[in-house]
């Protein structure tokens, strides 16, 4: 069944291409020819999937599935959070937002975090209101960039009980236990997948 992944991050579309499973044919918004350009004006994740999602309905007759997704630092009170993709200004790069965490961190003993990702889901030919999933993965800030793999905040989310990071991880490995792997792990299950 085809299924359009409501982004424009291709890391992000790979790895909904492998978790969604043999199940799903993935299609990224460019195949369609369709620019997701919204704001995420929204004040939690669960608001900007459904800014995105809303955005992108009517634009195809098969299923859609949007997230929002960020890492939250204890000691920062949540942040990023949200604003995570855009935590050192809006055409921020990743390595850009790195180095802000890490100033921010400067110092720090305390360094828990958590990866959270929040999905929305809607078939249009079978349901009327979206299905809303959730998924969290915890782990530590590094002081420094390890590994190679991955993108966004990857190579400073260290992983205590594999003793690495996300960028250290093959992707079938980070699959297995990611924000966005709990999240479709919960989404297959409501939608009987």
């Amino acid at each position: 069944m085809k299924i359009l992944i409501g982004s424009n991050n291709e890391g992000k579309v790979e790895e909904y291409k492998t978790l969604l499973g043999s199940s799903f044919n993935p299609l990224p918004v460019s195949e369609l020819g369709i620019n997701l350009d919204v704001e995420e004006t929204g004040s939690t994740y669960e608001e900007n999937a459904l800014i995105k999602l809303n955005f992108l309905k009517g634009k195809c007759n098969f299923p859609i599935i949007t997230d929002d997704s960020g890492i939250e630092v204890e000691y920062l009170d949540g942040r990023p959070g949200i604003y995570s993709a855009r935590y050192a200004g809006d055409k921020a790069l990743d390595k850009d937002n790195i180095d802000k965490l890490l100033y921010e961190l400067s110092g720090v003993k305390l360094r828990r975090a958590k990866f959270v990702c929040t999905i929305a889901y809607w078939n249009p030919r079978n349901i009327s209101e979206p299905i809303i999933c959730n998924g969290e993965c915890n782990g530590e800030i590094l002081e420094k960039r390890k590994g190679i793999f991955g993108f966004g905040y990857d190579p400073i989310f260290y992983i205590p009980i594999l003793q690495r990071t996300f960028a250290e991880l093959a992707k079938e490995e980070k699959n297995t236990l990611s924000h966005r792997y709990e999240a479709v792990k919960e989404l297959l299950k409501r939608i009987n997948i």
